[in-house]
């Protein structure tokens, strides 16, 4: 059965028989100077979309793409995507035209699809500069029913992905999905900020970045990812951050199950070290390798395996923060405040590896090994 695109220039040939040659000439002129669509695909298949066409008058045109299996794209700004727009990368390379400059971005956008992208920030390795926030491979704001997924971002100076929400908006049904990425050199992997709730940071891997999450948002899972060699393994305050301007919000209090944290303290290469501090409630600070929680609810934290990598807490809200069935070696674990730090059911690699418990922490089993 014929494409609707293969009806449509049917109808408009057998509308052109009888024309004299003059008004042929007129009626293809015509055809030609309309706004550019991706190539039709032989097979039927979604239209590609080919290095050198302009991504923004494509998409406005065909929402629906696919990029040109290996091939390498370069942006030398921004493209704002529609909604609905998928795009199936074929594992094609998308870079921009300097360090300040976002790739993708999306605003108040529903039903977008991207995978199987290599987006690479700049060649050159940036571990140890400073954070430039412009720098960002995929910026999505106040969108809804998000997809990203099988993609990998590397040498990224400001973030790989960044999430924010509002207020205003329904944020129960804000429904991203990030899974199945994978994260190198980038200053964030992944910034979670601004009332973005209820979505899932699933199954993805993170190595060589100054941070792998940063997450304040509330009501997030953040499951089965892979965070090795990062100076920071997951940050969630209750602050204004680079990516986040609330100075109020629905902190955190989500899920952080069944994650792998290695090596925050060294031991994995060279870390992200130099340069490592930016903007935290509008005071440029370094908080420290590992997972730093600092003024929230804290979320849910079980059955995650942590080496040589320290766990701190601040200021935290709610009765207590409970560490259970983890894996917790050769790290400290640090609480300042009244609410308390408690051990359940952790285990390590021997007593002379067991964690140091600094402050207002307390292994609730102690008395049983």
């Amino acid at each position: 059965m014929a494409r609707a695109s293969e009806v449509s220039v049917l109808s408009r040939r057998r509308a052109l028989t009888g024309v004299g040659a003059a008004g042929l000439a007129a009626a293809l002129a015509t055809e030609t100077s309309a706004a550019p669509a991706a190539a039709a695909d032989p097979s039927g298949a979604l239209p590609v979309l080919r290095p050198g066409q302009d991504w923004a008058k494509v998409l406005a045109v065909t929402p629906r793409v696919q990029l040109q299996p290996g091939a390498a794209y370069t942006l030398d700004a921004g493209v704002e995507l529609p909604g609905g727009c998928l795009i199936v990368g074929n594992g094609a390379t998308v870079s921009v035209a300097d360090d300040t400059t976002p790739a993708l971005t999306a605003t108040a956008r529903n039903a977008v699809t991207i995978t199987g992208i290599r987006f690479l920030g700049r060649s050159a390795d940036p571990v140890g500069t400073p954070q430039s926030t412009g720098h960002v491979a995929v910026a999505l704001d106040r969108c809804t029913d998000v997809r990203v997924s099988d993609c990998d971002f590397r040498h990224w100076r400001g973030a790989g992905i960044t999430v924010s929400g509002s207020a205003s908006d329904d944020y129960f049904r804000y429904r991203v999905m990030l899974r199945h990425n994978t994260f190198h050199g980038c200053y964030f992997g992944v910034s979670i900020t601004d009332r973005s709730e209820y979505s899932q940071l699933t199954g993805n891997s993170f190595t060589s970045c100054r941070l792998a999450i940063w997450n304040s948002s509330g009501n997030w899972t953040v499951n089965g990812n892979t965070v090795v060699g990062c100076h920071g393994a997951y940050y969630s305050y209750a602050r204004t951050s680079p990516y986040g301007d609330l100075t109020s919000d629905n902190w955190n209090h989500g899920t952080l199950v069944g994650n792998t944290f290695n090596h925050s303290n060294g031991g994995a290469g060279r870390l992200w070290n130099t340069n490592a501090a930016f903007p935290i409630g509008g005071q440029s600070q370094d908080p420290g390798p590992g997972i730093v929680v600092d003024g929230v609810l804290p979320p849910t934290f079980s059955g995650n395996t942590l080496w040589y990598s320290d766990v701190t807490a601040a200021g935290l809200r709610g009765t207590r923060w409970v560490l259970s069935g983890s894996t917790l070696s050769n790290l400290t674990v640090n609480c300042a405040g009244e609410v308390p730090v408690l051990l359940a059911g952790t285990q390590s690699n021997g007593t002379a590896n067991a964690p140091a418990l600094v402050g207002n922490v307390k292994d609730v089993f102690a008395g049983l090994y």
